[in-house]
């Protein structure tokens, strides 16, 4: 299992930030994925004279416009069809991701993923206005899109290998990111709430089964039951958030401008330069910020476009202007109040000291005892039955550190004496400094924010992973029905829920988070080249400037594609 978790770690470091282990591939350590990514998004930025920018306000205007059908093809309102989107974009991203991303690359990684996000909207454009012209319907009369299609019906027979390869990743990133890290995190906030609130002890297969269980209700009734569904609950949802975020900040508001600044500086590593150490943290920043950015808003990936293909709509650039406030939403909106409030509570934090000495010791090469693993020896200030932990594994623990300290790494004594004592801990400022685990960052920032915040996170989460099920399931279910037909549609619900439940109680996060990373490049490769080959039907459509009479009919399958 350890060299699995390696490989996951090597392959998810070259894509986002080309090393391989601790050997530099790609000078400056910015993966190819990244590169691909923001040069992209760069662009079609400048090819489409930054329309993301100059029509954002009339897109607004076409969200609300939305919520009655803007034409006779599609299956849904465009409203509902930005809203499942959002519902696969809205998730742990938000909450546990942008945690993960302070946490890994610093205060900085914020800024990379605005900047993901801003040129994430010119990719929303492309991708969905591209989807929109391309779907098809089949024999049943169900509408059909997204990459796939734009790539079978916009590139050609030449290019269905490309399309194989996108549906393919689909199935991997729906598995990994879509499914089973959002069933995991919401297993992780409610066993982690039942026990610090509540001393209960909720075993991770039954809050699976209930999960699977919602999840199939939703799900069986097909895109028009998520439509309606995802319609109704991501607006409220994300609007209670933002505004349970917003009072914090109003609490805390002297604390916001320094926290902006603290985003600045550790994004051009301004702080470090007087050191000397500005190149890393500016890189772990960029790749961080980039690969956290990609998960939460999904823009360039490829996943967003299949939700809009289902718009009843026949004008490509207007549900391309829509696709855009969805980027906006996720992360200008949602991430950045999630960053903000991690990053001006303070609060009575602690982190382990042992813990932290080895991963010191372990990324100066140091192997762990045979038989162990790094959580049991070396539990975090916040692990359940830490002290049951420490007294049955201190011996061994504080044994091999000091190995370590010998061997030339320099442990303080304090972590030395912290791997048999659980008493001896470090007292940090702000959750993010702490060691504890992805959403639970988050979660302990809201509960130090006033009495009851802990709740905050894991009614947030429970909804955002929830909707994020609901809406890959449909990016899932639509891969399948391109590579092998429309008679898979209803195993896969099926087989989707058994995904969900095996998410549960699956207990590596890192492994999950690290694979979701790998999952996400597997679709956005594809996609990519994609919308690249396209670009020049995207711009035609970006000069028709939304000409509502120049619609685009659905594709019938039956019959060859209509002339342009």
């Amino acid at each position: 299992m350890e060299a699995l978790v390696t490989l996951i770690e090597n392959v998810a470091g070259f894509i986002w930030g080309g090393s391989w282990g601790d050997t530099t591939v790609i000078p400056g350590n910015i993966g190819p994925l990244a590169v691909l990514l923001l040069g992209t998004g760069l662009f079609f930025m400048i090819r489409l004279a930054a329309r993301p920018l100059r029509r954002f306000v009339p897109a607004l205007a076409e969200v609300w416009q939305g919520r009655k059908a803007q034409g006779e093809d599609g299956a849904i309102t465009p409203w509902q069809a930005l809203s499942t989107a959002l519902s696969g974009q809205v998730g742990t991203g938000n909450l546990a991701g942008v945690a993960t991303a302070i946490t890994l690359g610093g205060p900085g990684a914020i800024f990379w993923m605005w900047v993901v996000a801003i040129f994430g909207m010119a990719l929303a454009f492309a991708e969905s206005s591209l989807a929109v012209k391309y779907r098809e319907t089949d024999e049943y009369g169900r509408i059909n899109g997204g990459p796939m299609y734009y790539i079978k019906n916009g590139l050609g027979k030449n290019w269905l290998w490309l399309a194989i390869i996108f549906c393919l990743g689909t199935l991997f990133s729906a598995t990994a990111t879509g499914g089973m890290i959002q069933a995991n995190s919401i297993m992780e906030s409610v066993t982690e709430t039942g026990q610090s609130s509540f001393g209960l002890t909720i075993p991770p297969w039954l809050i699976g089964l209930v999960l699977a269980g919602l999840v199939f209700a939703v799900i069986i009734g097909g895109i028009k039951s998520i439509g309606s569904f995802a319609g109704k609950v991501v607006p409220v949802m994300a609007g209670l958030y933002v505004l349970a975020a917003f009072i914090v900040l109003v609490m805390n508001a002297p604390k916001v401008p320094g926290a902006f600044m603290e985003i600045i500086n550790s994004a051009f590593g301004l702080r470090e330069a007087a050191g000397g150490a500005a190149g890393y943290g500016v890189m772990q920043a960029v790749r961080y910020g980039i690969a956290r950015g990609l998960f939460s808003n999904e823009a360039g990936q490829g996943s967003a476009p299949i939700a809009h293909a289902a718009a009843r709509t026949k004008n490509p650039v207007q549900q391309g202007e829509i696709a855009m406030i969805g980027v906006f939403i996720d992360t200008i909106i949602i991430c950045t109040m999630t960053a903000l409030v991690i990053l001006t509570v303070t609060g009575d934090f602690k982190k382990s000291p042992a813990l932290m000495a080895a991963n010191q010791c372990i990324d100066a090469g140091q192997t762990l005892p045979e038989g162990t693993d790094l959580n049991t020896l070396f539990p975090s200030a916040y692990t359940d039955g830490r002290n049951e932990l420490v007294a049955a594994n201190g011996a061994v623990a504080s044994a091999w550190l000091q190995e370590c300290q010998a061997a030339g790494v320099d442990v303080e004594q304090a972590a030395i004496a912290g791997a048999s004592d659980p008493d001896v801990l470090l007292d940090v400022d702000h959750a993010w400094e702490t060691d504890a685990n992805s959403a639970a960052i988050t979660t302990r920032a809201y509960g130090a924010a006033f009495p009851g915040g802990e709740f905050i996170v894991p009614i947030a989460l429970f909804f955002f992973a929830f909707t994020t099920i609901i809406g890959w399931s449909y990016y899932g279910e639509q891969a399948v029905t391109y590579l092998i037909g429309e008679w898979a549609t209803h195993p896969f619900r099926y087989a989707w829920v058994l995904v969900i439940f095996i998410g549960a109680i699956i207990t590596n996060t890192d492994a999950l988070w690290l694979l979701g990373d790998i999952a996400n490049a597997s679709m956005a490769f594809p996609n990519l080249i994609a919308i690249i080959a396209l670009s020049s039907v995207v711009v035609a459509m970006h000069k028709l400037n939304d000409d509502p009479d120049h619609g685009h009919p659905v594709i019938d399958k039956t019959e060859p594609p209509p002339s342009e």
